[in-house]
């Protein structure tokens, strides 16, 4: 936390960052780069479940993608899942700038703090027990947040 935001009042604290009618809240002077989250959401002493990976030689054609009969359906199996969170939430390169690294994702973000988090509630699925999932990009795996009895 910010030496200013030491010592004031919750509604000192609201006062100053809330948006008025007529003007955008306050915002920091600096940003408190010691003080960043985590990029990536994780729940501790959840049972993970790994996923593989996308082979680096795709088996479709950028062109091809909207001829029709031209992608043949795949299974919605645990590798096929692994395939969709990997393309659709996954990370797609890390940068680094001196000591500095971070990750860029497949989903836009607005370049915000706020990355899109990914869910699953599944039902049924081959090599996965029913189920709520949260997925990690940074780790590739599901993390079995409850569990569903049949």
């Amino acid at each position: 936390m910010s030496e200013a935001a030491v010592g004031i009042t919750p509604w000192e604290y609201h006062q100053r960052t809330w948006h008025h009618l007529d003007r955008y809240a306050a915002g920091p002077q600096t940003l408190d780069w010691d003080a960043q989250p985590d990029p990536f959401r994780r729940y501790d002493g959840c049972p993970e479940i790994p996923l593989s990976l996308t082979p680096t030689s795709a088996n479709v054609s950028f062109g091809n993608l909207h001829r029709p009969g031209a992608v043949l359906p795949a299974p919605l199996d645990r590798a096929g899942l692994g395939r969709l969170l990997e393309l659709a939430l996954g990370l797609s390169a890390w940068k680094q700038y001196g000591p500095d690294r971070w990750a860029l994702r497949c989903n836009p973000s607005s370049g915000n703090l706020h990355p899109t988090e990914g869910y699953l509630v599944c039902r049924a699925l081959p090599d996965l027990a029913d189920g709520v999932y949260h997925y990690r990009p940074d780790a590739h795996l599901l993390e079995q947040r409850a569990a569903v009895g049949s």
